[in-house]
């Protein structure tokens, strides 16, 4: 990308120098279908207003109060995985848990449009945890999220084992669009914004159109990004192949964000829903959640015994050991 470039910005943002053309750069819209548009061009969108004020209010103030617990009570809140090198910054995990009220962000139609023009119809649900970035907190490193993904490869070519992939030895390079076929989008991050995001508080930064480069960003590298700057109840949401990370908090106040994760129907979930959630709320989750949570087969994925079976059961209701001669166990479930 040769030449200077002013990007163009939200009322939310001062004048960044880039080099980036401001014409791939996504701003704030109302308009879902240019949030789709800039997800196929640049790897991600904004959807301004995605969520109205007394539900973000309402999520805000039971985030702040189970932060605030989890850190008086000791709780573990760093994320070791995504920020080895930062103890500030603060996850509140497995949100389900925490609050009815946060149910509303996967039961929010414009989200589910979003990841399924991604990934399709049969999306699930593979993380729901709050990122809070406190002042004084570390940059994270530039990262694509389906980092797992071993890299297409010709029959003549050597390749990276399935289970041996790691963040360490991918393909680094430019985000030049590819020559060659590349992956394609098997997850999706859709984040939204509790308080506004801005480049001051640490706001989300994102490389546009280097999804189409079918290369992970080369650590301790400096390349050109953009914020995603937008105003509380927003949601910014970029395909897996798209470069981001979270940025230096240098303001006085946390930036809150709550990412809902998305994947295949087939890749392992990054929460184990269907383990880890508390029993009281599991019971009550609608067969809508239950299905984007994973509770429900895909072309018998996920299956518990019963490939018949639509729905994933408890061990407890699953047959066990059997004999001929044993008449109780054969109508045990």
């Amino acid at each position: 990308m040769a030449g200077l470039f002013i990007a163009e910005k939200s009322s939310y943002a001062d004048p960044v120098m880039t080099a980036i053309n401001a014409n791939d750069v996504p701003v704030p819209t109302r308009d879902i279908a240019q949030v789709k548009a800039d997800i196929a061009h640049a790897g991600f969108g904004i959807l301004e207003g995605a969520l109205d004020e007394a539900t973000t209010a309402a999520i805000r103030e039971r985030l702040l109060d189970q932060a605030a617990a989890e850190r008086q009570k000791a709780v573990n809140i760093s994320n070791s995985a995504v920020e080895p090198d930062d103890d500030v910054n603060q996850w509140v995990a497995m949100l389900p848990n925490k609050g009815r009220v946060f149910r509303a962000l996967i039961n929010n139609d414009d989200c589910l449009d979003l990841v399924r023009f991604i990934l399709g119809d049969d999306a699930i649900l593979s993380e729901f945890s709050a990122h809070i970035t406190w002042p004084g907190n570390k940059e994270m490193g530039l990262h694509i999220d389906q980092w797992f993904l071993p890299q297409p490869a010709m029959p003549s070519e050597t390749y990276k084992r399935v289970s041996d992939v790691s963040r360490a030895d991918q393909p680094f390079g430019g985000p030049e669009r590819a020559e060659r076929m590349i992956n394609v989008p098997v997850v999706a991050n859709a984040m939204w914004a509790i308080t506004d995001f801005t480049r001051e508080n640490g706001a989300t930064r994102l490389v546009p159109k280097s999804h189409l480069s079918g290369h992970h960003p080369a650590p301790d590298t400096a390349y050109d990004s953009v914020y995603a700057e937008a105003p509380a109840g927003s949601l910014v949401i970029w395909e897996g192949r798209t470069w981001h990370a979270a940025s230096l908090n240098t303001g006085t106040t946390p930036r809150l964000g709550i990412t809902t994760y998305w994947g295949a129907p087939f890749l392992r979930q990054l929460l184990n829903f269907t383990y880890g959630l508390r029993p009281e709320v599991a019971t009550e989750l609608s067969e809508h959640e239950r299905s984007l949570m994973g509770y429900k087969m895909w072309g018998t994925y996920g299956t518990t015994g019963d490939f018949n079976a639509q729905w994933a059961t408890p061990g407890d209701r699953n047959l066990g050991e059997m004999t001929t001669d044993d008449e109780t166990q054969s109508t045990k479930r």
